[in-house]
């Protein structure tokens, strides 16, 4: 009964005592016992009113009170990450269910046990260090302790772990509270960055590499260009120095690849013949192996719009992965189409239009349906001294070209892909005979930083009919165009590098031009071709581009037609 109800009524009853005891006539008597009564009914009819109200409050405060705890209880059952309650030893007390999936383990069954049970072997002695500190009092940690967690089935996986202590309100003892976070994920992706890290800076030194090598390339081209043209009806010195063509232009190709590799670089695309074109590809990307190509080219196939280079590497990419899959060699199976891409059919994903299908299949093993899903990923390989990247550059460069590539396979009987390649829409000739060379006049303003790419370009340009003076950077362009602008002779066309080590590139000394000069033609040339700019040239005020290394042929076209007002 509350303290203060019984104080009143014991005070009443008091009154009555000390009524009864009163010398007064009975009807007065009577009269005051029954008032004293009636009163000390009312106190005792208010006082129960206010216990009866305490006593809701009390039965309310106890139903939020269990409703928190049903709350918390729930957060703590439910919650993403795994919480422990153990002792000081370290004995499990409580555990929600993420932290029983951890395990996989029941909730019975690892109470009671010692945390330390999950504990992989190798970092189980560090734990109960790390137990005894915590335990004293000097070993408290916040979230960068990690650990290895076995659990039942035998599984290993990183964890991240945070400990406290508190005072339990059960018994005043010391307990500790754990989480436990599952970081595999974690660990993966930071895997994946310090993989793009080093791969990023190995893309800063391919493309160095590379611009350095095209340079090189473009001087070794050029001369041999410049020497065909002397060697006069010497049929095999002619022979001779075409092969060392083919073989400069697949060091090229290879170059490209570097780039590529580098930074994905975007594709400089013209007009190709893709029959001939898919032929010395894989002539030169089987060369030594035991499988054996066949080719069925669909006829009067139209030209593709490439970038060369880049489809040389998706080409023989496809090729190698089709002759590697036939351990002992066997048929690859080339083939080719045009296809009419509408939106509604199989090539949904490409943009409606006309394109070349070509479909590269081996008589290989197949890929299962484990590996499929996965081919294109990054870094993903069932090969044991595979990188996990030549789909992956693949698929980038198809998909750059506005293309697709696709697979088909069946597991024992063998793999197809298909590219599908975007039809040019150029109306230009592309089969030009090599040994035809468009002759120009005029003056044309060469800036190169590399003295052996002045030398040897200025001789092509001069062999081809032009009057050449050299600039090794910007600074020095801008002058000798503003010097012979007002003169009897102007240039006709500038050519620029694109990199100038130490100096004005070609981007800034093309927009100082214009100022100057808004009719200025200037053409872009450079051996670090996966730069944006030379995919998009033109909003960036060239007429043309002309990546390095070039033939006699290629800059004389380029320049005819940039000096007849045709844009490339």
């Amino acid at each position: 009964m509350n303290r203060e109800l019984f104080y009143q009524v014991e005070k009443a009853f008091n009154r009555l005592e000390n009524l009864q005891q009163c010398d007064l006539p009975y009807q007065e008597l009577t009269s005051k016992l029954i008032a004293e009564l009636s009163s000390a009914l009312q106190e005792l009819q208010t006082a129960t009113a206010e216990l009866l109200e305490q006593n809701k409050e009390l039965v309310s405060s106890r139903l939020a009170l269990e409703e928190e705890r049903h709350r918390y209880q729930e957060l703590f059952e439910f919650a993403p990450d795994g919480y422990l309650v153990t002792d000081t030893d370290g004995i499990i007390l409580d555990v929600n269910s993420a932290a029983t999936n951890l395990f996989n383990v029941s909730k019975p069954f690892v109470i009671g046990k010692p945390l330390a049970l999950f504990v992989h072997n190798e970092e189980r002695f560090s734990f109960r260090t790390r137990l005894a500190q915590i335990k004293k009092g000097d070993g408290v940690q916040n979230g960068d302790w990690e650990l290895l967690i076995l659990s039942r089935k035998g599984t290993v996986f990183p964890a991240s772990i945070t400990v406290v202590p508190v005072i339990s309100s059960r018994g005043k003892t010391e307990e500790l509270r754990w989480l436990l976070r599952d970081i595999t994920k974690r660990r993966l992706l930071e895997e994946e960055l310090q993989k793009a890290d080093k791969l990023e800076s190995l893309g800063i030194l391919a493309g160095g590499i590379a611009h350095d090598l095209n340079n090189f390339l473009t001087v070794i081209l050029g001369n041999v260009s410049l020497l065909k043209m002397h060697t006069g009806e010497n049929k095999k010195t002619s022979r001779y120095i075409q092969n060392m063509e083919k073989a400069i232009s697949q060091t090229g190709n290879l170059t490209g690849q570097l780039l590529t590799f580098a930074k994905g670089g975007m594709p400089l695309t013209k007009a190709v013949s893709i029959q001939s074109f898919i032929e010395e590809v894989s002539t030169f990307a089987l060369s030594g192996s035991k499988s054996l190509c066949e080719f069925s080219f669909t006829e009067d196939l139209p030209p593709v719009e490439i970038d060369s280079g880049q489809i040389t590497q998706v080409i023989s990419n496809l090729l190698i992965n089709a002759d590697q899959a036939m351990q002992t060699g066997g048929r690859i199976n080339i083939s080719t189409e045009t296809v009419d891409a509408t939106g509604k059919n199989d090539i949904s994903q490409l943009t409606p239009g006309k394109y070349v299908a070509l479909t590269i299949a081996d008589e290989g093993p197949g890929i299962s349906s484990q590996h499929l899903p996965k081919i294109f990923d990054p870094y993903y390989s069932t090969k044991e001294k595979g990188s996990g990247l030549g789909l992956t550059i693949c698929y980038s460069i198809v998909k750059k070209h506005g293309g697709h590539i696709s697979v088909q396979t069946v597991e024992g009987e063998g793999t197809s892909f298909t590219v599908y390649l975007p039809v040019s829409s150029a109306t230009t000739n592309i089969n030009v005979v090599e040994d035809t060379l468009l002759l120009g006049e005029g003056k044309v303003l060469l800036m190169d930083d590399e003295e052996g790419v002045r030398q040897t370009a200025g001789e092509m340009l001069t062999f081809l009919g032009y009057d050449v003076e050299f600039a090794r950077d910007g600074d020095e362009a801008i002058r000798l165009y503003k010097a012979a602008f007002g003169s009897v002779r102007p240039f006709r066309v500038v050519i620029t590098d694109l990199t100038i080590r130490g100096g004005m590139g070609g981007k800034r000394t093309v927009r100082e031009l214009i100022k100057f000069d808004p009719d200025v033609k200037v053409v872009v040339s450079s051996g670090y071709s996966n730069d944006v700019l030379l995919s998009d040239y033109k909003n960036y005020g060239f007429c043309s581009v002309i990546a390095k290394p070039y033939k006699l042929q290629e800059i004389g076209e380029v320049l005819s037609m940039v000096i007849r007002g045709s844009k490339n």
